[in-house]
């Protein structure tokens, strides 16, 4: 997409009566890991410099995610009813292993710096949404999907002791509604495997016990195996900052890898991915397993040849993992092409391809 198709869009979403269409993106206090493989010298890197790109299918996605935007903010429920029935019936997925319909429900999120009243117009608009299709499960979904945002949103993301009275309150309020919403929605005839994704987030904000939660992925996993952020979703509570110990996720990731009808090391390699942002270096930090990573990575690749983004997480893992042979080999095929979704910074990116590319 050429920047001028961009801003157009971009310009007709912004006179739209809300804003937004913001990936979700899990929180982590480390922005830029720096494995103890990777040289941290400032010395300048070698030529070519880093060159920023964006990688297509990212490209494709946000495209994607802003006209079902644009369908939401002027009330096109009729289009959306038909998208969201459409990608379930067909399962479709991006070319990097995303599935459409998760993007589809994640380009209903708020900016957390929206004011007030606009999360209460977007609250208007999904009630009306329910209103116009009263047997709609997609309606359903997405507004118990935002009601846990807007939970967070009058909570904060601090510890519980930052919490206050009036936002502790709000959160069990609207959390409960979400839960009561997925209730209801479970009754109708259509089901939806984005349906589970929403009930194990209420479930982790609820507190549910281990042997709740196990239940909930169980049953998810039994209607949608190969529906990759169920595992992704378990994994990130069982860290230690919610309701895990060390080595709980690590113990997870490799049950599900396991799993005769999931995707076996491929969906160890994305808990991996998804979670590394919360250390320095996950593979010296935690249990985590490099050999089934890699596995799970070259899968990956194999079945998206395309994803620029893949290629790049695994550069940076291997580098992480002190596996200079496919660091290198990640590198070869990068060249100078830097993500800044994967990197961080350029400076981060050089230092990781001077390493990689420095003979032992």
């Amino acid at each position: 997409m050429s920047w001028f198709n961009r801003f157009a869009i971009c310009l007709l979403l912004a006179t739209c009566l809300l804003g937004g269409c913001r990936k979700k993106a899990v929180s982590s206090p480390k922005e830029e890991p720096t494995p103890t493989a990777a040289p941290t010298t400032t010395t300048p890197a070698p030529a070519p410099a880093a060159r920023p790109t964006k990688d297509p299918i990212a490209e494709e996605i946000y495209a994607f995610r802003l006209q079902v935007r644009q369908e939401y903010n002027t009330r096109l429920f009729d289009q959306l009813e038909k998208r969201a029935a459409d990608l379930r019936r067909e399962k479709a997925k991006f070319r990097n292993g995303a599935w459409k319909l998760v993007q589809f429900y994640e380009s209903f999120t708020c900016r957390d710096d929206e004011a007030e009243r606009r999360w209460v117009q977007h609250d208007e608009i999904h009630q009306k949404w329910i209103a116009t299709f009263p047997q709609s499960i997609t309606a359903r979904i997405a507004y118990a999907d935002f009601l846990m945002s807007y939970a967070w949103h009058a909570r904060g993301s601090g510890f519980a002791q930052e919490v206050t009275a009036e936002g502790g309150r709000l959160f069990s309020e609207r959390a409960a509604l979400a839960q009561s919403t997925l209730e209801a929605a479970r009754q109708l005839p259509e089901k939806d495997p984005f349906w589970w994704t929403v009930t194990l987030r209420v479930a982790r904000a609820l507190g549910w016990s281990k042997q709740e939660f196990d239940r909930a992925v169980e049953e998810a996993k039994a209607q949608e195996p190969q529906f990759w952020s169920y595992d992704v979703s378990r994994a990130e509570s069982l860290l230690p900052r919610w309701y895990g110990r060390p080595g709980d996720w690590e113990e997870y990731a490799e049950q599900a890898a396991a799993r005769r009808d999931g995707l076996g090391a491929e969906v160890y390699a994305r808990i991996v991915a998804s979670l590394r942002g919360y250390y320095d270096n996950i593979f010296h930090e935690t249990k985590a397993s490099w050999p089934t990573t890699r596995d799970g990575l070259a899968q990956i690749r194999k079945r998206c040849p395309e994803s620029l983004d893949t290629i790049s997480e695994t550069a940076l893992l291997a580098v992480l993992a002190e596996d200079r042979a496919v660091a290198k080999s990640m590198f070869d095929q990068l060249g100078d092409k830097y993500l800044e979704n994967v990197w961080r910074t350029p400076e981060y990116f050089l230092r990781c391809r001077q390493w990689a590319e420095t003979p032992e």
